[in-house]
């Protein structure tokens, strides 16, 4: 395979250490990932050659996002600078018979503002051969559902095989998107899911 490209929102998580709850927290451990950043750290771990593209903010957590994925391998390139802030996430994991809790804080992130036309996507897909992205992009926003969807095209004219990960989040569908018309749309373009 010669390359593949993803698609979507890096965060910031924070997590209490161990089984800690949220209010017995003193500090957080902190981890940069997401779905599809995740994905292409796992290909890089492979050996295959893979881009993630996504939109940061151009400061010091955006600068620290962006060298998690560079120092695992991943092309960081053709990454999208702008906006004010890095999406967060608090997880609380779960023990025993507590499960574990998320709590988002990604309203006004960089990729939920991310506009189609930022993304010079024929550029981006230059020598690749694959493309995937998950349902927590288009459930972002409406704005990152149009970017995906103007990736999906693109990838589509270009040849390239297109996957994603269905990966549904009922607590990010809050802007108010027919759910059910974005993914239907976006999944017709779809050889993998």
């Amino acid at each position: 395979m010669s390359k593949v490209v993803t698609f979507g929102e890096i965060m910031l998580r924070l997590a209490p250490q161990g089984f800690l709850r949220f209010s017995q927290a003193d500090n957080f451990d902190v981890v940069y990932g997401g779905g599809e950043s995740n994905v292409a750290v796992s290909l890089a771990n492979y050996g295959i050659s893979v881009d993630f593209v996504t939109r940061l903010p151009k400061n010091d957590i955006g600068e620290c996002a962006m060298m998690e994925m560079r120092k695992r391998g991943v092309g960081v390139d053709k990454i999208v600078w702008g906006g004010d802030r890095l999406g967060i996430y608090f997880l609380e994991t779960g023990a025993v018979s507590r499960g574990s809790k998320v709590v988002y804080d990604r309203a006004h992130s960089s990729m939920s503002d991310i506009q189609p036309g930022m993304v010079n996507w024929e550029e981006v897909f230059a020598g690749a051969e694959w493309f995937h992205w998950t349902g927590i992009t288009p459930a972002i926003s409406q704005s990152s559902a149009d970017a995906c969807l103007e990736a999906v095209k693109a990838a589509s004219k270009l040849g390239l095989t297109i996957s994603t990960d269905l990966n549904y989040r009922a607590k990010l569908w809050k802007y108010g998107g027919d759910r059910e018309a974005i993914m239907t749309e976006l999944t017709s373009y779809c050889d993998v899911i």
